[in-house]
């Protein structure tokens, strides 16, 4: 049993010994290849500084980059300028296009005017004959304000006899009504003693007015005289005046009244 322990012993270091042999190689195996890897990486860095660095070749790459890219916006900015005069461009023709076209239909209308002149006429003859119109539309328009201006005498004329007839009319309508108002006759319809004042059948037709004196008679005898009070529509009041009652009479119902002055024309 212990030989058996010894040999499992032996064997268990043998095996061992193998792996720390193998192991100790591949360490430093790896240790190489580690410090290969470091080594790798300095000269990465080392590049990398160099390229960083302001005199570097990545910094002038990229001075290049950005230099290249300003011109590329100048030119882009260069391109949209040339693209919007072509597009103005575009459009000035287009509109261009259009006016030779309206033009051209113009002229195409004029040439069909042109066409249907009577024979012998043409656009000088036209001119001339347009002047000769505008010659005679003065002429005419001169003659027609001299007929107008001689129009605006014969009515100022007119006028003036127009006027001098209305006063002639307005003097025989108020002569007119100063005869009627003359020639007044009316009746005596109510008196009142009491308060001394009579109701003639006389109003403003008759023209009568407030203070107009009457004279009150019957037959061809004088009974008195009344004073016009107040004016009405077809009636008259008047106070009698006590002093032109002649002696023993009495204004009654019945008697006539006249105006006690005349009117003068």
């Amino acid at each position: 049993m212990t030989k058996v322990l010894f040999i499992l012993s032996a064997v268990v270091i043998l095996v061992a010994s193998f792996f720390a042999y193998q192991n100790g190689r591949e360490f430093a195996s790896v240790r190489t290849k580690v410090a290969e890897i470091n080594a790798s990486i300095l000269l990465e860095k080392q590049s990398e500084t160099k390229l960083l660095s302001p005199n570097g070749a990545l910094s002038k790459i990229k001075a290049e980059i950005a230099s290249v890219q300003s011109e590329m916006d100048i030119e882009a900015e260069k391109l949209k300028a040339q693209k919007n005069r072509l597009a103005n461009t575009a459009s000035e023709i287009s509109s261009t296009k259009q006016d030779l076209g309206t033009k051209e239909k113009k002229k195409e209308e004029q040439a069909s005017l042109l066409s249907g002149l009577p024979k012998g006429m043409t656009p000088e003859t036209m001119v001339e004959g347009i002047n000769k119109l505008k010659k005679d539309k003065l002429e005419y328009e001169a003659q027609a304000e001299a007929k107008k201006k001689e129009v605006t005498a014969e009515e100022d004329k007119v006028a003036g006899i127009q006027k001098r007839l209305d006063d002639v009319m307005q003097k025989i309508k108020d002569r007119s009504k100063n005869f009627e108002r003359n020639s007044l006759s009316s009746r005596v319809v109510a008196v009142n003693h009491d308060w001394g004042f009579v109701i003639i059948d006389a109003g403003k037709d008759s023209g009568l007015t407030e203070q107009t004196k009457l004279i009150v008679t019957r037959g061809a005898q004088t009974v008195g005289k009344v004073s016009v009070m107040s004016v009405e529509g077809k009636n008259s009041m008047a106070s009698i005046v006590p002093d032109a009652v002649a002696n023993g009479q009495v204004i009654m119902p019945g008697d006539h009244v006249i105006l006690e002055n005349l009117v003068q024309n």
